[in-house]
């Protein structure tokens, strides 16, 4: 093993325990074909001689920066995302956080303090898309490290198991710095939030939009299991999922932030869930546009409107009135409102960012 990774990883070990018991799960191994290095959560791929030229407190600086891909899970949680936006998404985030404890990162590194305390997912929404030549995972446009997918997360149950197992690792770890007096409370609370059981509300929104998708009878798709006796019977069958309302709450209590982020979850309805309408509702305390998406609209280019107070009555008389015929409506907003008006004859679910009450639907909390 390359003398200086070994000194490296040491010293980690020795002043930061944290990362360097996490390191230390990683099996190194070289590799002159990529820029810089990577970990997809199993391996700690390096470019040797990139690695030497590195100053000794930057080699360490890039160990603790795979390290944190690993613990914020970022080679499981990707998906249809585009890699390489998805590892500078990633870059922002974890820099900000070793700048604070005291990581010197290789030169080069992505640091903007304008992606403090956002989520990977929320800084990847915001940037813009990646030009041509970003299609190499080869190439480390962030200059400290990528990462890539995990080579046996090939389904949503192996993904668990990787995590459940990961998640146990990490706490360890975080036992071990927490003994010798060497974790922060900033990296405590890191861990707290990337250990916690997560609901995916990506899921609870299938479930709750399928779960009011009224099943059918068709005499098109004759029920088979009647046809030997002469009978000829219509069978029930699931029609696609038909019309919803997403309405987004545009008061001034809602930040800039949480619009690109309602943008970003509206956009996954589209594509995860193809209904085949959204009547994209924008509403502080009255309704000040309303837009008809499908999934061909794909990606959403939102200008809001509003910025004054909130009320969420006006979005439910202004779909009785204008979308009788839609099935549900998801409701994206902060919930700092008293204003609900009577409970819609259709399901409402509201995403929140911040309180978790409502006189009536379900709530998610994101």
């Amino acid at each position: 093993m390359n003398p200086s990774f070994v000194k490296a990883r040491s010293r980690l070990i020795l002043d930061n325990p944290f990362f360097g018991t996490l390191c230390l799960r990683l099996k190194p191994v070289e590799c002159e074909d990529i820029d810089t290095g990577a970990t997809d959560g199993k391996s700690l791929i390096y470019n040797p001689t990139w690695f030497e030229k590195l100053r000794p407190e930057e080699r360490i600086g890039f160990l603790a920066h795979e390290v944190m891909h690993v613990v914020f899970m970022h080679h499981l949680r990707r998906q249809e995302r585009q890699p390489q936006k998805w590892n500078v998404a990633a870059d922002y985030v974890i820099n900000l956080l070793l700048e604070q404890e005291r990581f010197i990162l290789p030169s080069g590194g992505l640091l903007d303090s304008q992606y403090a305390d956002m989520t990977t997912e929320h800084v990847y929404s915001i940037l813009p898309e990646p030009p041509e030549g970003w299609d190499s995972l080869a190439v480390d446009f962030g200059g400290c490290g990528s990462v890539i997918d995990h080579p046996d997360a090939t389904s949503q149950q192996t993904s668990s198991a990787i995590e459940a197992q990961l998640t146990v690792a990490i706490n360890q770890a975080a036992e071990v710095a927490k003994a010798s007096g060497k974790l922060s409370s900033k990296m405590e609370s890191i861990v707290g939030l990337a250990t916690k059981p997560k609901v995916d509300w990506r899921m609870v929104l299938a479930r709750f939009l399928r779960s009011h998708n009224q099943s059918d009878y068709s005499w098109i798709r004759p029920n088979r299991r009647f046809i030997a006796q002469g009978m000829y019977l219509p069978s029930a069958h699931n029609p696609c999922l038909g019309e919803i309302a997403v309405a987004v709450d545009t008061s001034g209590s809602v930040s800039e932030q949480e619009l690109e982020q309602f943008t970003t979850e509206a956009s996954t309805i589209l594509q995860d869930l193809a209904p085949n309408a959204v009547h994209f509702i924008q509403c502080d305390s009255e309704v000040q546009s309303d837009e008809t998406y499908t999934r061909e609209s794909l990606p959403l280019k939102v200008t809001y409107r509003g910025r004054g107070g909130t009320a969420f009555e006006p979005v439910i008389s202004y779909i009785n009135k204008h979308h009788p015929n839609v099935e549900a409506l998801v409701y994206l907003t902060d919930l700092e409102s008293n204003d609900f008006g009577s409970q819609p004859p259709y399901p409402v679910l509201w995403i929140t960012t911040n309180a978790e009450e409502a006189p009536y639907g379900e709530i998610i909390k994101i």
